[in-house]
């Protein structure tokens, strides 16, 4: 089986040095390159990934695109946890179409620490590809458990104070050609995130230039009614999307430019939507809640 391997950095791409700290690291990535049995190797970009911009993802593609002109039957992929959801949902929608599997490995710790959960998840990846499963996959291994395999646009992102990674549902991976002949390189931030707690001001948010706004609601779908639909009655002209979870938001009805989105990570949401505005996509609320991979669930599923 021919393997490429697309090293980025992150921790699985690093070493710690004599005073503790983790650094990139050439070697991490040969011994990366020799336990996946990889024939070729692409490592122009290397970042620890919390330093990852709108145009890093942009090269990141462009490095893909290398990696699949020498037709290998899988490719493995290393990245950091911290932006592994934005990362791996980028990928799954700008592969869409990919005919192998494209499976992004990250690591809790460097391959030279003991407990680095590294070795398992490299080895599943590896496994995995045999398979031939055509998509955009993550693997990780949570603490206790066996290594898991992910969506690439289901991903949630790990919770700051644990090594946890989650997705919603399972790893069905289905190209239905939304993305096709979309174009991918993303520039300018024109989608503002917002995630809900309590005393959240919506004043203090200056939306000149942007196109769109992604609302996360609380574990139960829900968010402060009042303040979010005052909010967005100031701006009727720009849509916002709300990241409801499993259910319809159960009370008054929100204003018309306020779309819930059920079944979609906000990360997925937010690169789908810099997707679009890329290509100038009229009708964004059509667009988003079409799906483009799989990357829509059933809530009934998850």
């Amino acid at each position: 089986m021919k393997i490429a391997l697309v090293a980025t950095g992150g921790t699985i791409g690093s070493r710690k040095d004599t005073d503790g700290i983790i650094k990139l690291s050439r070697a991490a990535t040969d011994q990366i390159a020799s336990i996946v049995g990889a024939d070729s190797v692409f490592d122009s970009l290397s970042t620890h990934s919390e330093r990852m911009k709108l145009k890093d993802l942009n090269t990141f593609r462009r490095i893909m695109q290398d990696a699949l002109a020498t037709h290998p039957d899988g490719i493995i992929v290393t990245h950091g946890t911290d932006t592994l959801a934005f990362s791996s949902a980028y990928l799954a929608y700008a592969f869409c179409d990919t005919r192998i599997p494209i499976v992004i490995c990250s690591s809790d710790l460097p391959l030279t620490e003991r407990d680095s959960n590294g070795f398992d998840i490299l080895h599943s990846a590896k496994v995995f590809l045999q398979n031939r499963k055509a998509g955009v996959f993550a693997v990780y291994k949570n603490p206790g458990y066996a290594p898991q395999v992910h969506h690439g646009a289901r991903l949630l992102p790990a919770h700051l104070h644990e090594h946890f990674y989650h997705s919603l549902g399972d790893w069905s991976f289905n190209d239905t050609g939304l993305m096709h002949g979309m174009d991918f390189d993303l520039c300018g931030g024109k989608v503002l995130l917002i995630n809900p707690y309590i005393g959240l001001d919506y004043s203090v948010f200056n939306i000149d230039g942007y196109a769109a706004i992604v609302q996360s609601g609380y574990h139960s779908g829900t968010v402060n009614y009042d303040d979010f639909n005052a909010f967005a009655s100031k701006y009727p002209n720009i849509p916002m999307f709300m990241t409801a979870g499993r259910r319809k938001y159960d009370g008054p009805d929100f204003v018309p430019n306020i779309i819930q989105c059920h079944g979609i990570t906000q990360t997925a949401l937010y690169i789908k939507l810099l997707i679009a505005i890329k290509n100038t996509v009229k009708d964004l609320p059509s667009f988003v809640l079409k799906n483009a991979c799989g990357e829509i669930v059933d809530p009934d599923k998850y």
